[in-house]
Formats: C-alpha cells, structure tokens, sequence
C-alpha cells in the first residue's frame, strides 16, 4: 500500500496529463470494455486482500461479479490528498512515537524536561536546559561526596551547556583552583568577564583575590589597571591593589607607563602612581614633600590612607603621625585609628597605644572593622591585643554562617598568630563544626604565620582559605610569596 500510494498515482497523474484515453489507462484490463462497473482493475490483481487498495483509489468497488472500477477510463484519476493525508498521518504517528520514547529516555536519566519540550521545536532550546540542570545536580552531589574531580567535569559540562551560568563559573574556578590549576581558573575568570558582564566588577573582584592569594603581581597590575576605570566607585580599592602589587613586583616602569598611556585618570590618581613611582626608584626625598603635603579637601578617602601607610612602611613614624594629624576628621575613624595603633606602637607609647586600644575597641563589629583588627593583629602579633579583641568578637559579631565564615577563619589566625591559644581552639571549634572539615588547611596557615618567614607553601595554601581582602595584605606583606613566586 505505501508503494501504490505514490506508484499508481504518479501513473494516473501521467495518464491525466497525456489526455486520459482510454486505450491509454493505467490501472484498468486493456481486455475489458472500460466502462463503469464492468472492468476489471489490474493494480489490484495480484492483492491479497483487495480491499485495501480502497486507501490508494476509492474509485475501487466490489460488485457482484467482483472488483470492478466504478468509473469508465476516461474518468480514472489520482488521489494525492488520500496519500498526503496518510503519509502525513503515519509521519505524525511515527513522530509522536519518537518524542514519546526520547522523552522517556530523558526522564529514565533524570532530565527534568516535559513531554511538550521534546515534541514541540519551539520548545528544543528547554532541552539545553535541562541538560545544564542535570549536569549542575551532578555537580553538587559529587561535591557532597567529596568526589571533587567528578565534580569538576560536571561543572565544565554546564559550562559549555551556558557560558553566562555565573555560579557554575565560579564554581568551578574555584575547584581549579584548589585542584592546583589556577592556569584553568584564571581561562575561566577571563571568559567571566567578557560571557558575564553585568557581573563584570565582582568577577574583577573575586580574580583579584585568587591571584593575589598566589602572588601573581604580573597579572594583578593590568586587572587593577582596567578596573580603575571601570569601577570609579571602588577606585581606591583598586588603585591599592595596583600600587602594592608594583611594590611587591618592584616595577617602576609599569607605574610610569600607565603614567604616559592613561591620562584620563583622575588627578589625584596619577599623583599616587607618580609618587609610588619615585618612590620605587628610589627617590624618595623627591617625593617626600607631596607624601607630606596636608590635602584639605582630599578628592578620595583613600588619598590620606595612602600617605600615612606609605610613611609608615618607610619607617618615618614622625612624618606619619603628623600627617595623620593634619587630617584630623578627614580620615575614616576606624582607619585613623588602627594607623594610630601602628604608629603608637613603633614608637613604644605603650599608654597611648592601650587608651588607642580601647577606643577601637568600641567599634561596632562591623565587617569592615573585624577585617581591619584581623590585619592589624597578623601585621603586630600580641597575645594580650588578641585576648580583648576575641572577647569583643565573641560577644558582639554576626553569627557564623556562609556571608561570615571568612571573618571567623581571619580572627582564627589573629589569635593563633599572636600566641591565645584558648582563644584560638574555641573559634577553631566553631569554624570546623560549621564546615565539617578539620581545618587542616587552616591551621597550616597558622603555623606559617608563627614561622614568619618567606616560605613557597604560601602560594599553594592561601588561595584555599577564604579570607577578607585586608588580611590577605596583611599576610602577603608579612609572609611574602617565596621562591615559587609566578
């Protein structure tokens, strides 16, 4: 049948357009009179079952000597609607059955998809879809088994599925990363950038602190360079970044490049480049009157920040506390404060630096403050400083959760580093029974910092350890990165 339906129509069709004679017909006995009811039908002769040759021509009808053709030759034509309709009909069949099984395959291996989203072609892009979503479930069950690698391949999978997933992107920048790949994290931080833009700025943000973990000053000076542009709300951040990275990499030129091609820069920040330049070069009596000089309008917070730590780190605790005080209430309280800790403690003014103690210690504990305490307890350990500042964070800090644990894990090695060993064992507790590790990583760090030296482990250990931003610094500028710095 499904043959005659396009052989014997084909030939009717023929048969029409040649002018329909009689002696000409296709289907009929040429030995028969070719009228209606009396001739006999040749396409039928060799059926069993004749009746079904009804589907190809209706024409077809069963007389009482037989099947006969219920009309005379002239009048034999084709019936291409019949055969569209059930071509058409078994296509659909065929398609349904198809999408039926493809659907049940789909949902047997766990895809949430629905029948519609199979059978219907405007729906095809759901599939994509779904397979993200299975390949992200996959992702965190392996996470939750602690197959990491599995883990891994699966992200990639949901990667490829939708570049501009931005979790699976972090997600799996982070794995890299603690896999010993960062070459992987920073491909996949980069594609972040461009695939993500809308979350161009906290991408920038979290690439920083990866690379800044490992000491990669290379890659840290162009990131922060294009920030500065792109981020004018966080422009002193960035421009932090770029002048300790040019300090700890000891790059000059970079500084004076950036100097000569990027002159829309504001003011106040081509000063601070220049100034960090000279001081660089080792020109530092060049540039001491403009690290010196009272701002009484500082166009940026960080403008007075910046010349107190710098004087500070040049060892010229005078200039610095003058300068500190020329600002007065210009300076953020709580950075005036812990720089004023600093240069109390540089000059041994012990009293000073224990009423200045007590004043930052009425700070609310804010995050910001935490961090800042944090970094200045890992830059000048002392165990009695970090015995008063754990009972204040004890009493009065967010509780530990996923938005806190890094401020915990920062106390953590405040405490450690600075010798409070009760202090140390009761947030260790908390910070292991949240996470439900053994803080292996954690305590390594610890003894790195009671160590207090350069050591190449740094490199490897501090990207896995989530930590605020300033205690990062803090641990850089006292650790350094050692010998397998990139």
């Amino acid at each position: 049948m499904w043959w005659a339906l396009l052989y014997w129509n084909f030939r009717k069709s023929w048969f029409r357009l040649q002018g329909a004679h009689r002696d000409d017909c296709p289907c009929q006995n040429p030995s028969d009179s070719g009228l209606a009811y009396d001739t006999r039908c040749d396409a039928v002769a060799l059926w069993n079952r004749p009746r079904r040759f009804r589907k190809v021509c209706p024409l077809l009808v069963e007389t009482k000597d037989g099947w006969r053709c219920s009309v005379e030759a002239e009048g034999v034509r084709p019936f291409w609607g019949r055969a569209a309709l059930i071509y058409g009909l078994a296509l659909v069949a065929l398609y349904l059955a198809g999408t039926g099984a493809v659907f049940l395959a789909m949902r047997a291996a766990h895809y949430e998809v629905t029948y519609a989203a199979v059978a219907w072609p405007r729906h095809w892009r759901e599939l994509r879809g779904a397979q993200e979503r299975l390949y992200a479930r996959r992702a965190q069950q392996a996470l939750q088994k602690g197959d990491y690698q599995e883990a891994i391949l699966a992200l990639d999978m949901v990667c490829q599925l939708n570049p501009r997933n931005y979790s699976a992107g972090l997600a799996l920048a982070s794995l890299t990363q603690a896999a010993a790949n960062p070459f992987i994290a920073e491909h996949i931080y980069e594609r972040l950038m461009v695939d993500v833009p809308e979350k161009r700025i906290q991408t920038a943000q979290i690439w920083f602190r990866t690379l800044l973990a490992r000491g990669d000053y290379d890659k840290i000076m162009p990131l922060a360079r294009t920030m500065l542009s792109e981020d004018p709300a966080q422009r002193g951040a960035w421009l932090n970044a770029l002048l300790f990275a040019a300090r700890q990499a000891h790059e000059p030129k970079y500084l004076a490049d950036i100097l000569v091609k990027d002159p829309h820069l504001p003011e106040w920040c081509s000063e601070l480049i220049a100034l960090e330049k000279e001081l660089l070069e080792g020109r530092m009596t060049a540039a001491l009157p403009a690290l010196t000089r009272i701002h009484h309008d500082p166009a940026a917070n960080y403008l007075p920040y910046y010349q107190v730590e710098r004087l500070l780190l040049l060892g010229r605790v005078d200039d610095a506390n003058t300068v500190l005080n020329g600002y007065g209430d210009l300076m953020q309280p709580d950075e005036a404060s812990f720089l004023r800790l600093r240069i109390y403690r540089a000059k041994k003014w012990d009293s000073l630096a224990a009423t200045e103690m007590d004043n930052v210690l009425h700070f609310p504990m804010a995050p910001r403050v935490i961090a800042q305490f944090c970094a200045f307890l890992i830059g000048q350990p002392d165990a009695a400083d970090a015995h008063r500042y754990y009972a204040r964070f004890a009493a009065a800090a967010p509780a530990l959760g996923p938005d806190s644990v890094a401020l915990y894990q920062a106390t953590y090695l405040a405490v450690a580093a600075s010798g409070d060993d009760s202090a140390a064992e009761e947030i260790r507790r908390q910070i292991t029974q949240f996470t439900a590790s053994d803080a292996r990583v954690l305590r390594g760090l610890v003894e790195l910092l009671k160590a207090g030296r350069p050591d190449p482990r740094l490199s490897r250990v501090l990207p896995l350890v989530p930590l605020p931003t300033e205690v990062m610094f803090a641990i850089v500028e006292r650790l350094g990165h050692g010998a397998d710095q990139p």
